[in-house]
């Protein structure tokens, strides 16, 4: 990866497929607009599909003839998300690259997703796990690469599997920090079993972007995160960079942790950063894939 890396380093991607999550706005809009105008073909999962069609107007108006279409996704319901992958599968041959960028943060009161999961566990990891695993042939024909997308909060994370619903106890930023911490071990485990199906995954930080991801955080905590992002923030183009970096350098593997650092004092590039010490436990990563798959139903031919 060059030190000074921007989206022009990309790749020609013509004749390409990307399946973006969430491409609809924020980080997501600028990775499905970079790899759309380097030629890829495109398509966004959003859970409101008028936003989708929006964002595609807007993408069309900055860089005109790329290919990129809408399906509906909503993440917290696992049957939404087996129709996108239906749909998917019915629309092209093979996937090159599944970009799990989707998300939701700091719920301020404890919600479950459509299928009983609390929702940030249910949406962030579960809903993309169900998707990786139900489009992993797609991936597989095209030795393609996934890519996951967490958060530097996930070094806060942690995984309590008596309490998965949270009824217990529930806090916001502990509920989002836990399905981030999640997307990693999901990521890396994922790599480790599927890589001699010549497909790759990589787990990604944006740092910390002014998206609306954060939208329903209670007052204190969106307080707290504005100030943090005028402070520490990165436009959110910029915050694309690890998942465009990782969906296209061959030289990138699953070892690999791409993020952007956060001084303020220094220009935000991409960088290998270190991965959260929990997110190298190995068995913790087995325990929660069979999980997942338990509670998704989905069983990846691995």
């Amino acid at each position: 990866m060059r030190p000074n890396w921007t989206p022009d380093d990309l790749p020609n991607l013509r004749g390409k497929t990307a399946i973006v999550t969430g491409g609809n706005g924020g980080v997501g809009y600028y990775t499905a607009l970079e790899l759309a105008k380097h030629g890829a073909k495109v398509i966004i999962g959003s859970r409101d599909s008028r936003r989708g069609e929006e964002a595609i107007i807007k993408m069309k108006q900055t860089v005109p003839n790329i290919d990129v279409t809408v399906d509906p996704l909503n993440l917290a319901d696992l049957k939404s998300v087996r129709s996108f992958a239906d749909t998917i599968h019915g629309k092209v041959k093979g996937i090159d690259v599944l970009i799990n960028n989707a998300g939701v943060m700091a719920v301020p009161t404890r919600e479950l997703t459509a299928d009983g999961f609390e929702m940030h566990f249910g949406t962030n990891h579960l809903g993309h796990f169900a998707l990786t695993g139900l489009l992993l042939p797609l991936i597989e024909k095209n030795h393609g690469r996934i890519v996951t997308v967490s958060a530097q909060s996930a070094q806060m994370g942690d995984i309590d599997f008596s309490d998965l619903k949270m009824d217990k106890k529930y806090r916001p930023m502990a509920g989002y920090n836990r399905s981030k911490l999640s997307n990693i071990l999901f990521a890396r485990e994922l790599n480790r079993r599927a890589k001699k199906k010549g497909i790759t995954s990589i787990a990604v930080h944006p740092g910390t972007s002014p998206t609306g991801i954060g939208r329903n955080a209670p007052k204190g905590t969106k307080a707290f995160g504005l100030l943090l992002m005028k402070i520490f923030g990165t436009p959110p183009d910029q915050s694309s960079w690890p998942s465009l970096i990782a969906a296209t350098d061959s030289t990138i593997t699953g070892d690999i942790y791409v993020g952007l650092g956060m001084n303020p004092l220094k220009a935000k590039k991409p960088k290998f950063v270190d991965f959260p010490k929990k997110a190298l436990d190995v068995q913790l990563a087995e325990k929660l894939w069979l999980l997942s798959e338990k509670l998704t139903g989905v069983h990846y031919d691995l």
